[in-house]
C-alpha cells in the first residue's frame, strides 16, 4: 500500500491487534480473491532513517516467511513501536506471529458474524 487514504481504511474499519512490538491491523477486501497488500508505519519517533529502514526490511522479511495466512482477500498494516529498535529479529517475529495468529482469529469471527 502506498497512498494515506488505504492505510486510514485499514486503521479504521478492520479490527487491530497490539502486541509489546508491533500494532497488526488488517481490513478484509471486498473481492476475496484479490491479493493482499501490506503496508508498515515507522515513525520518525522511532529513530533515524537507518534504524527505520533495517527494521522495515525485518518485517518484510518476516511477512515473506509467515504471511501465509493473508495470501489473499485482506490489507495488513503493520506499525512498529519504539521498543522494536531494541528487540532482536527473533523477538520481532514471536511478536509478529503472536499478534498474526490473534489477528487471523478476529477476522475469522467477523466473517462468521456475517453470515
Amino acid at each position: 500500500m502506498t497512498r494515506a487514504f488505504q492505510f486510514a481504511r485499514v486503521r479504521n474499519e478492520g479490527p487491530s491487534v497490539a502486541g509489546r512490538l508491533i500494532v497488526l491491523s488488517a481490513a478484509p477486501l471486498e473481492h476475496p480473491e484479490e491479493p493482499s497488500k501490506f503496508g508498515i508505519i515507522c515513525t520518525k519517533k522511532i529513530g533515524c532513517a537507518v534504524v527505520r529502514n533495517k527494521l522495515r526490511r525485518r518485517v518484510r522479511e518476516i511477512l515473506r516467511a509467515h504471511g501465509a495466512p493473508f495470501e489473499n482477500g485482506v490489507h495488513l498494516v503493520c506499525v512498529l513501536r519504539w521498543r522494536a529498535v531494541e528487540a532482536s529479529y527473533a523477538d520481532l517475529e514471536r511478536d509478529w506471529r503472536k499478534a498474526a495468529r490473534k489477528l487471523k482469529l478476529q477476522l475469522l469471527s467477523r466473517e462468521q458474524d456475517k453470515t
